[in-house]
């Protein structure tokens, strides 16, 4: 915040607000905080009116000249408060700047090495790749999309399920861990929507399908940049070499920067290659060499193996401990991984960062394992594709999802679209469900033993 004030408007405690007016007030802020969507329950709204005033988007505010206007870069511009904010000169920073600013006043993570990442693509996969080769030298806590995990020797613990990714959960990860008297020796989190600044690391692992927010007044990756921008003195980024805008802002800026990349006719500091089912790492000084297990879809996964190993590298991390996790790495739940349900082949690609170029990714590899399978004898190919929720990172569009149908449904025996937006697809012979369970259980029902199941549902799990 600017240097004396300590007079605040957070906006938005729907989207992980209230941890940031919690943590304000207790180190000592004057706090008032607007439902902007108006959302929060009355017993919420009682609650948090002992610790700090509450208004509704509906009631009159009158700004203070003294108060910094806190809001998430996704808010439209709009509101009024923000528009207000902005013709009295009023200080406006992110839920990103503010969190990284708290963290580091309040010391909290003192001595302890912080590794954020964020992106479009594969930040999920990073960080858990990453949490797993560093927790065999050392004690690390990861927060993702997947739960807070308390990693030790390559073995994760489950601390709390339930968390977002937005900035503000950080807030509550860092309780919750203290809640549990763990102190690591590395907090890795995944951010949406950029970085807080607090970070020793700062990673961005694609900026690829680029997104409008803030009621289309700006972009998603330009958002993302902010993980360059908030950046403390001396921290160290790790850019996807794809990623040019980023690469761009840090020199701007000055970072210190590696770059990585899953493809080998693009220069980078640490570089992956594939040759059959083997993985080839390498920097200037080091090649590592992997013999990759089956299970997966390993095209999936290959930038995030790349940045998980270029970290890890940078790091100082045995070259052993790195090849040990990679080789023993089955994929993710819910990120394109083959698994068996009574006798069906389930190829479960159902996350909450799903979009339909990975649900096209998901019917190539499963149309790969028919071919691959010469006893298959016309087995069938069922996918249950939608949303659980429109809310989860932008929801995926119907119609994304009726011209994928146009142009891929010929491969598809049977198709089972999930949740309401899909009812307005009219597609010859589909099923509709409501729930990712109920349509799991359609596709059951209408396959066999060797047939094909590819869950593609956009939800949270």
């Amino acid at each position: 915040m600017t240097a004396g004030q300590r007079d605040a408007v957070v906006l938005d405690l729907t989207h992980a607000g209230i941890p940031i007016a919690k943590e304000m007030v207790r180190l000592g802020y004057n706090v008032r905080a607007i439902d902007v969507y108006d959302t929060l329950d009355k017993a919420t709204i009682s609650d948090l009116q002992e610790i700090f005033p509450v208004f509704s988007s509906r009631e009159p505010f009158e700004l203070r000249a003294t108060e910094t206007i806190v809001a998430p870069v996704h808010l439209n511009p709009e509101l009024h408060v923000l528009k207000n904010a902005k013709e009295k000169g009023n200080t406006i920073i992110s839920h990103h700047k503010a969190v990284g600013e708290l963290i580091l006043e309040s010391e909290r993570l003192s001595g302890i090495k912080v590794i954020e990442l964020t992106g479009t693509k594969a930040k999920t996969s990073t960080a858990s790749i990453l949490a797993d080769i560093l927790s065999r030298s050392l004690d690390v806590v990861l927060h993702t999309s997947r739960g807070l995990e308390h990693w030790k020797n390559g073995i994760a613990t489950i601390i709390h399920k339930g968390l977002s990714i937005a900035p503000g959960s950080i807030l509550s990860a860092i309780e919750k861990i203290e809640d549990s008297n763990i102190r690591p020796e590395v907090f890795i989190f995944e951010t949406s929507i950029g970085g807080t600044g607090c970070a020793d690391i700062g990673v961005i692992t694609s900026l690829e399908q680029d997104y409008g927010i803030a009621n289309n007044t700006g972009l998603a990756s330009d958002a993302k940049l902010q993980i360059l921008d908030n950046a403390k003195e001396g921290s160290l980024a790790f850019i996807n070499v794809g990623a040019g805008k980023a690469l761009q802002r840090a020199a701007e800026k000055g970072i210190e920067l590696i770059t990585f990349s899953d493809n080998k006719d693009k220069a980078a500091n640490v570089d992956l290659g594939v040759t059959g089912n083997n993985v080839v790492i390498s920097s200037k000084d080091r090649t590592i060499e992997v013999a990759m297990e089956e299970g997966f879809d390993l095209t999936a996964y290959l930038t995030a193996l790349s940045g998980a190993a270029a970290i890890s590298i940078k790091m100082g991390i045995e070259d052993k401990q790195i090849v040990e996790t990679l080789h023993n790495f089955r994929g993710l739940t819910g990120r394109m991984v083959k698994d068996e349900l009574e006798g069906r082949i389930l190829i479960d690609n159902s996350n909450s960062g799903m979009d339909i170029r990975s649900v096209k990714k998901a019917l190539d590899y499963a149309s790969g394992i028919k071919a691959d399978t010469g006893s298959f004898n016309g087995g069938k190919i069922v996918m249950v594709l939608g949303e659980e929720a429109e809310q989860v990172c932008e929801g995926l569009p119907p119609e994304d999802v009726s011209d994928f149908l146009v142009e891929n449904g010929i491969l598809l025996d049977r198709i089972v679209l999930v949740g309401d937006r899909m009812r307005d697809i009219k597609y010859d012979d589909a099923y509709y469900a409501g729930t990712f369970e109920d349509g799991l259980s359609i596709a059951r029902e209408n396959t066999d033993a060797s047939d094909i199941i590819i869950l593609c549902v956009k939800c949270f799990r």
